[in-house]
């Protein structure tokens, strides 16, 4: 018995289930893409307040604490170095 020609329907059948699968993935995309912005991000607060114009102290300072200074020293860059020449 020879193959019977498949109708027009199975054709038909199959772009449907491929425009389906298709939609169903754009959907699925737009959704990651636009939904749930607020479930990832964590938001910081910091306890303290700015009392000295600029400076922020986050706590008093105990008593009896040991006062230290430290040196005001300029930040510079450090210099370059060659990159190494390969051995021949």
């Amino acid at each position: 018995m020879a193959d019977e020609p498949k109708g027009p329907g199975t054709s038909k059948a199959l772009l449907l289930l491929a425009a389906a699968a298709v939609v169903i993935i754009v959907i699925w995309q737009l959704s990651r893409m636009g939904g749930g912005e607020d479930e990832g991000k964590t938001t910081y607060a910091v306890d303290a307040t700015d009392e000295s114009g600029g400076e922020l102290i986050v706590t008093e300072p105990a008593p009896g604490a040991v006062e230290v200074d430290t040196p005001d020293t300029p930040m510079t860059n450090v210099p370059p170095t060659p990159s190494p020449t390969p051995a021949p």
